[in-house]
């Protein structure tokens, strides 16, 4: 009996998977699927952001829009776990000591 792996769809990735720089590899650029392309640190903080968002619309009683926003929100941080974990595998590591070495 044959095994399938289950395909899951990306929410984010690294764009740029050969940087050149010690800068972008420690805040490499990202594809937002829905967004485009953002810095790493740019989604982090967009995700503050439209936490606060959430705050005030709640807040005000809109929770119409507040559920609408959380969906967003949601594959928001999905995409960001999913770059985080790409950043922790041994690979995108090497890369990051190679540019330290290399001083750039």
């Amino acid at each position: 009996m044959k095994t399938y792996k289950q395909l899951t769809e990306k929410r984010a990735e690294i764009w740029d998977t050969k940087p050149k720089t010690l800068k972008d590899a420690e805040d490499p650029e990202v594809y937002i699927q829905g967004w485009g392309r953002l810095l790493f640190s740019q989604m982090k903080s967009q995700c503050v952001r439209a936490l606060k968002e959430v705050h005030d619309w709640a807040k005000s009683g809109d929770f119409d829009i507040v559920e609408n926003k959380m969906e967003n929100i949601n594959g928001m941080i999905e995409g960001i776990r999913e770059i985080e974990n790409e950043m922790s595998k041994p690979t995108w590591k090497r890369k990051i000591t190679t540019l330290k070495r290399q001083g750039k």
